[in-house]
């Protein structure tokens, strides 16, 4: 029951705050490409990929953990790496016909519309920072670029490449126990660009996110 109640969160967040922001925020040719499987199963996949890469380390010859050496970095740029690194393993899992080939047509369009959704919980938020890293990385690297009339697209081509290479970086860092390049990282690429922020200033009328109500426990 918990399973089901979870996923008509989801729903219920998909179809109130999702499917009315990715109408402002991405090309009308998308739009067709905002998928719910896409939307709840990379979450599911988040939640997995939170135990993918090193947690016990080594660094200088003494016994540590990431969570230790990241300091105050590590929550968002581990929010990064769960995100990202589930893009990632759709993609593999798509590759290997494990899942649909349709999620490759769907899961990157619904993951930018998406991130948009998660940015407007604002960057001093673990989440938020993280996918505000994301977003500007897929920027810079090609992986999303902004159309003329200021919507955001994904480039098919170059985005698997990025999410490759982002999965890398900061699975390389976490394993180094890198705390500087964590830092540097996040002082670089989390902030609000203008052009996101033209994104956001549309978005006004859509709900921020949903309230569930429980009727019939408050009938209790």
């Amino acid at each position: 029951r918990s399973r089901t109640m979870l996923k008509n969160v989801q729903q219920a967040k998909f179809n109130t705050v999702l499917i009315p922001l990715a109408k402002l925020s991405i090309p009308a040719s998308a739009q067709d490409k905002v998928d719910f499987d896409a939307f709840f199963t990379h979450i599911l996949m988040h939640e997995l990929m939170h135990g993918l890469g090193p947690h016990n380390i080594t660094v200088g010859g003494r016994a540590t953990t990431v969570r230790q050496e990241f300091k105050e970095t590590y929550s968002a740029t581990e929010e990064a790496k769960a995100d990202i690194s589930g893009l990632f393993a759709l993609q593999f899992l798509v590759d290997r016909g494990k899942l649909d080939k349709k999620f490759e047509q769907t899961m990157y369009v619904t993951y930018l519309a998406s991130m948009f959704r998660s940015i407007r919980f604002g960057i001093t938020e673990a989440h938020g920072r993280g996918v505000a890293l994301q977003l500007n990385y897929f920027l810079d690297n090609g992986g999303v670029r902004v159309a003329q009339d200021g919507t955001f697209a994904v480039d098919a081509a170059r985005i698997k490449q990025n999410v490759i290479d982002l999965t890398r970086d900061l699975m390389t860092m976490q394993a180094m126990g890198d705390y500087n390049a964590a830092k540097d990282l996040l002082a670089k690429m989390v902030t609000i660009r203008p052009q996101v922020q033209t994104v956001l200033d549309r978005l006004k009328d859509v709900p921020v996110d949903i309230e569930p109500r429980f009727v019939t426990a408050a009938g209790l």
